[in-house]
């Protein structure tokens, strides 16, 4: 049941996820009437963001509201679209301390399965700006079974002139997967490499991390 609707590289391979502006060409224009009038014309750019697998782009990743779509960040393939992966983000009650400048309560989602209508588990996701990113992944029972890392080095990189941002997934003492800013001159870029050790964690609680992180780079 895993596997069926699923490509084989996503469970055990590589992909990645990237965007791509859509109407490019009219964008430049508005980027060089930006430009030319020092500000004055300008265009947010519309992009969509896709997984991609040998250079070809087989799902993409909507944010917004949709009819007969469910809310959250949603993982689609076909037409007309179909979810199959979907974060839904959970109301969390605050705690009653204090939040401080260097920690903040997580943001938590539920990771729902919509082909199977179940959810397979959770993410509690903390950090990626001053601290380091942090997330804990649970199983469906709400059990602990991994973590996503982001190495303090690769904070650091993102605000250096060099190096690539990067993310680790462990589960045990095993990196089962590593999510990595593809090049330098682009942030909007991550290559997953999940040929780590087979059946250690879900592979679709790994793709929700990268969903996670990187969701928001759709403005669809």
């Amino acid at each position: 049941m895993l596997r069926r609707g699923w490509p084989e590289p996503v469970l055990t391979g590589r992909y990645s996820l990237a965007t791509y502006l859509r109407n490019a060409a009219l964008q430049r224009m508005y980027d060089g009437l930006d430009l030319l009038t020092d500000g004055l014309i300008s265009k947010d750019p519309q992009r969509e963001l896709h997984l991609w697998i040998d250079g070809q782009a087989v799902m993409i990743v909507l944010t917004g509201s949709y009819p007969g779509l469910p809310p959250g960040i949603k993982l689609c393939a076909g037409v007309p679209l179909a979810p199959l992966l979907v974060l839904r983000q959970r109301a969390v009650r605050r705690s009653s301390r204090r939040a401080s400048f260097f920690e903040f309560d997580p943001a938590c989602y539920d990771v729902v399965d919509h082909r199977l209508g179940t959810v397979i588990g959770s993410l509690a996701a903390t950090g990626g700006f001053v601290r380091p990113a942090r997330t804990v992944i649970h199983d469906s029972a709400g059990q602990v079974v991994g973590r996503l890392a982001q190495p303090s080095s690769a904070l650091l990189g993102r605000w250096l002139p060099f190096g690539r941002n990067r993310y680790h997934v462990i589960a045990g003492a095993v990196r089962v997967a590593l999510i990595q800013q593809a090049s330098r001159r682009s942030d909007h870029a991550y290559e997953v490499d999940v040929t780590g050790p087979a059946g250690v964690l879900d592979p679709r609680l790994i793709l929700a991390c990268a969903l996670q992180k990187f969701g928001g780079f759709s403005t669809y």
